[in-house]
């Protein structure tokens, strides 16, 4: 068959027209703006934010990994005002920061997602898939406490220290002292830095409970035990990537796709195994993100 130069000249302006717009398997093909994204300020959210801003430059994307910065009420505040593009959050925490009286099980993921998608979606951000990696509130007390459950702590008087956000949410210090919840009356309160430092008030008998991370190492290094949420006051608390709907779209479908792909490859022990390299063994958290996506052959171009 005879092929006409007019006809071939058709043929790959239409293939290009298809390469910019996004599609196809390339993502590096793909043109769009620049993806901002920045973690929270204590270490995990540091190695995820890595995670994926690594991974996203390795295929193609054009990526900034911003310095890390505030928590979650700066998170979303910075994604609004659009000073970043992509976050990745734990769900249940935007169910309490966005939807706290949404009535819902806390629980169910899904239902998470149904209530936080709309509300991010309101605000110019879409909710991609949340992962399989959990990394839930921990009511965490030493080894030699009698406490089984949460609810066995009303009737011990404990000290109890925890970062300055919990005292201000329904699903922690409120929700524990609330009479219509666990009705816990604390001796003592005291407000502590989250991260490592929380372990060491801890060990130190400063405090006899702290609320952490159900994947903070020092827990199990420390013999430390979390109790029981009997009350199931604790929401699940799955990490998935919110990005601006305006990049989103800019890139393509295979920007959702990467995300998503990479979102299902992480899991809770993941998240254990950063925070041991990052927290016990100093390590930086860029180096740990970079070795991960390389043992998962996530960076090969």
């Amino acid at each position: 068959m005879r092929i006409t130069i007019g006809a071939l000249l058709v043929a790959m302006v239409a293939a290009a027209a298809v390469l910019v717009a996004g599609g196809g398997d390339d993502d590096g093909d793909a043109e769009g703006p620049t993806i901002r994204i920045r973690g929270q300020d204590f270490s995990e959210s540091v190695t995820i934010a890595e995670v994926y801003g690594q991974y996203l430059s390795a295929r193609g994307y054009d990526v900034s990994i911003l310095t890390p910065a505030g928590f979650r009420t700066e998170a979303i505040e910075a994604l609004r005002n659009d000073q970043v593009d992509l976050i990745i959050d734990y769900i249940g925490g935007e169910l309490t920061a966005l939807a706290p009286d949404a009535g819902i099980d806390a629980a169910d993921a899904d239902a998470i997602i149904a209530t936080i998608g709309p509300v991010h979606e309101a605000e110019g951000a879409t909710v991609l898939d949340y992962s399989p990696a959990i990394d839930g509130d921990a009511f965490v007390v030493r080894g030699d406490s009698e406490a089984q459950t949460i609810s066995d702590v009303a009737a011990l008087g404990y000290v109890f220290g925890a970062a300055a956000a919990c005292f201000e949410r329904p699903q922690c210090f409120l929700g524990y002292t609330d009479p219509g919840v666990y009705g816990i009356e604390f001796s003592d309160t005291v407000t502590i830095e989250f991260g490592p430092l929380l372990g060491e008030a801890l060990a130190a008998g400063e405090v006899d409970a702290v609320v952490w991370n159900t994947t903070a190492p020092q827990i199990g290094v420390q013999g430390f035990r979390v109790l029981e949420d009997d009350q199931g006051l604790h929401p699940a608390q799955n990490i998935a990537p919110i990005i601006s709907s305006a990049v989103l779209e800019a890139w393509g479908p295979g920007l959702r796709d990467a995300l998503n792909e990479l979102s299902a490859l992480i899991t809770t022990d993941d998240l254990v195994a950063w925070n041991i390299e990052t927290d016990l063994e100093l390590r930086e958290s860029d180096d740990v993100a970079r070795e991960w996506l390389e043992q998962k052959g996530l960076l090969a171009q």
